[in-house]
């Protein structure tokens, strides 16, 4: 059964991009990565639009590594007219034919997973990218949105209180734990090279971090690690000193950014995605244990450091606001109700 607020997100989605709904109106969309936390938000509210706005349908062909994926986390999206996901290997994809629009959100993003293999990361979202990049040009795909993500400026210093898209910084190119980041910021250099070579109409998301439906409470985030103990009445451990500090966007909210990106961002932008609101990571965890009502216990692995400035991961999305016109509307103590709802939801 479709869950509630997975269905009120999608019309949210929808309600907040209704006045653009007719530029997708017939079109032809690839999504990459179909089947993960951002692809199947983008196919929940696809399938809204296709169903309940008297739109002319929209022609959705999902890519996805582990297709079967949806039959336990939005079995209601398969067998749709509308919706066919294909089994494949984005660095090696061709595409069937022309869209209208491509949407690359194919690339690993689980820390467990990215700390195995590095390297393997790094190649599948370089070589990923570059592929998609390839059959778009052959393909004359009108309009290409890639997901990047915040980790291609580096760590933060800091005294920034915030990170804006033209920030000077990069990852550490001597620490192979930003191999990911690095991967991406090549992937993005990637994107340049073929507007510029080859006209292609690209516009660049580089989401921050995020909370909401289908996003795995298994995966190794601080955040999901959290909201799992906390209903499962396990202890919470957290590894440092509780100090840094993050910002968390609702999925919904992450969507919406992501649908008007495609449609009205400036082509060869970069386009900054999440909360400007920071919460340090014990504080989160204290959040997320009263949302529950749970009497996890909170096990902090170390104590601060006296003097030291906290870590910081906070965009600034003014650009987001200002030439795109969209901001978060869902906070963080929303967010976690909603999300906990969900994950309640899909328990029973």
């Amino acid at each position: 059964m479709k869950s509630r607020i997975v269905e009120q997100d999608a019309h949210f989605i929808i309600q907040s991009i209704e006045s653009r709904l007719e530029q997708l109106k017939g079109k032809s969309i690839l999504i990459t990565g179909a089947t993960g936390f951002i692809g199947t938000n983008l196919l929940e509210s696809l399938a809204l639009l296709n169903d309940s706005y008297s739109c002319s349908s929209c022609r959705v062909v999902g890519l996805a590594r582990n297709p079967q994926r949806l039959e336990r986390t939005a079995p209601h999206l398969l067998n749709r007219r509308d919706i066919l996901i294909l089994y494949g290997d984005v660095c090696t994809f061709e595409f069937p034919e022309s869209f209208d629009y491509v949407i690359h959100a194919a690339a690993p993003v689980d820390p467990k997973e990215l700390s195995r293999d590095r390297l393997g990361t790094a190649e599948r979202i370089v070589n990923g990218t570059r592929q998609v990049l390839q059959q778009s040009v052959q393909h004359n795909v009108g309009r290409l949105l890639h997901i990047s993500s915040g980790a291609v400026y580096g760590r933060q210093p800091p005294d920034l209180p915030r990170l804006a898209e033209d920030y000077s910084g990069g990852p550490d190119t001597m620490e192979p734990a930003w191999a990911y980041g690095e991967a991406k910021r090549y992937a993005e250099v990637l994107c340049s090279v073929f507007r510029q070579t080859h006209g292609m109409s690209s516009i660049i998301a580089r989401p921050f971090t995020f909370v909401g439906p289908y996003q795995s409470l298994d995966a190794g985030f601080a955040i999901t690690q959290f909201i799992r103990c906390g209903l499962q009445g396990e202890p919470i451990h957290i590894e440092g000193d509780g100090t840094p500090l993050r910002s968390y966007c609702y999925s919904a909210d992450l969507t919406v950014a992501l649908w008007r990106i495609l449609l009205d961002g400036k082509i060869g932008c970069a386009y900054n995605v999440g909360s400007e609101e920071p919460i340090c990571i014990l504080e989160l965890a204290r959040k997320v244990v009263a949302v529950i009502g749970s009497k996890s216990e909170i096990v902090v692995a170390r104590d601060p450091i006296s003097g030291r400035e906290p870590a910081r991961y906070i965009p600034d999305i003014t650009r987001l606001k200002s030439e795109v016109g969209i901001c978060p509307q869902f906070g963080l103590d929303e967010a976690l109700v909603r999300t906990i709802a969900w994950a309640r939801e899909i328990s029973n």
